[in-house]
């Protein structure tokens, strides 16, 4: 695996080296700074930065997919959500919207069904809610079963053709996420009492610590980016 990221990595354009050094100076300044000041409000402003660039660096290289476009910019309300309000039930909707963004890039779900897919989400949600589920639940439960799907999908879009960097990228980014939210539910487990608390401060770290290179691995995952939509009419 390391082989083939250091291969990758002196592969890239001149630009993209740039984009990852701005990535990672974010990356390691807000885990120093989890590390040394917790709860320092400058960290979740870097973390905050740090996923909207990936928006921006998604609409710069692959401004024609919009899927991936659509799904960073839900992962970035969903955040925005997370980060400074307490309303997480709307936050993890949010993620289910991006989950269902990568569904359709993975070719599962086609677009016209967003529709119907909110309103199974919400007709689940409703019942689960009366049946003394907590709302946080349900919604995570629907989240869980997209995510792990979004794993698998992106696992065989590997295993089609290993030379994909692209692939590549998704299936690191994919497995990033799972990671994260392993950690995201352990924390709740532990805030519920279910788990000790003296591993909470190691698992809150833990989240960012996948969590943004999810997002920066699944910003490079689009095999539509500029540069191969030039070449192919090159080649037409």
């Amino acid at each position: 695996m390391f082989k083939a990221l250091k291969t990758d990595f002196l592969n890239l354009p001149k630009a993209d080296r740039n984009w990852l050094t701005i990535w990672s100076l974010i990356y390691i300044t807000f885990l120093t700074i989890d590390a040394v000041y917790v709860n320092f409000w400058g960290s979740s402003v870097l973390k905050y930065i740090g996923i909207f660039l990936c928006i921006i660096y998604a609409y710069q290289k692959s401004s024609n997919d919009v899927p991936l476009i659509l799904a960073l910019l839900f992962t970035f309300l969903a955040d925005t959500i997370l980060v400074w309000t307490k309303w997480e039930v709307f936050g993890v909707f949010c993620f289910c919207f991006a989950q269902f963004m990568h569904l359709i890039r993975h070719g599962l779900i086609q677009p016209k069904n967003i529709g119907i897919f909110t309103l199974l989400v919400t007709v689940f949600f409703i019942y689960a809610t009366t049946q003394s589920i907590p709302a946080i639940y349900a919604i995570t439960a629907v989240y869980a079963v997209m995510l792990v799907t979004n794993v698998v999908l992106s696992i065989n879009r590997y295993n089609k053709n290993k030379k994909d960097i692209h692939a590549r990228y998704g299936m690191y980014g994919f497995l990033a996420f799972i990671a994260c939210d392993i950690c995201v539910g352990t924390r709740h487990l532990i805030l519920d009492g279910a788990l000790p608390a003296t591993a909470l401060p190691l698992v809150a770290y833990l989240v960012w610590v996948f969590y943004y290179p999810s997002q920066v691995l699944i910003a490079n995952s689009s095999s539509k980016t500029q540069t191969d939509t030039k070449l192919q009419k090159a080649k037409d």
